[in-house]
């Protein structure tokens, strides 16, 4: 059963002439019901900028990053696994706050990530479950959609989706 305290879905939003852009609704809700910020403030979330391989960076709300930490310190300290963790999750993060109505900024960090030019540019944000991705609109749209689509050809071979869960049961 579906819970209001998943990212879900694909949303696509401009950044404004400032440089701004707004969280999607459906992710402020969740925002709201997990982290319960105090009325008329906005949100705090952790951007995960880290991951050479990513072509997109991953937020957090305040409890997700939490648990990343947690996960973290069960890590042994000083192994290869918790240097890189740590790299990616801890020194390559923001912490960024929106306004009361959820809009933002994204830092320069997380521009040079992204490939953000100057002007105005679309991005998508897409639900991931206890968190969400943030791409450049014209990046998912090109890149993200022909992964699904290799995935679902090599692991489908045709079947239904639904299919997937009966596998794992």
């Amino acid at each position: 059963m579906a819970t209001d305290k998943t990212f879900r879905g694909e949303h696509y939003l401009k950044v404004d002439a400032k440089g701004r852009v707004m969280l999607p609704s459906p992710f402020r809700t969740v925002f709201d019901l997990i982290d319960r910020p105090p009325p008329g403030s906005g949100f705090q979330m952790l951007l995960v900028y880290g991951g050479s391989g990513r072509s997109y960076v991953q937020g957090f709300t305040q409890e997700g990053a939490a648990d990343l930490d947690r996960r973290l310190a069960q890590m042994p300290m000083g192994s290869p696994q918790h240097i890189l963790a740590n790299a990616i999750f801890v020194e390559q993060s923001i912490s960024v706050d929106t306004d009361k109505d959820g809009r933002f900024s994204p830092p320069p960090q997380v521009r040079e990530k992204l490939g953000l030019p100057k002007e105005e540019i679309e991005l998508a944000f897409i639900g991931s479950g206890n968190s969400f991705q943030i791409w450049r609109g014209d990046v998912h749209r090109a890149k993200r959609r022909g992964e699904i689509e290799a995935l679902e050809a090599s692991v489908l071979q045709g079947a239904d989706p639904l299919s997937l869960f009966t596998a794992t049961t």
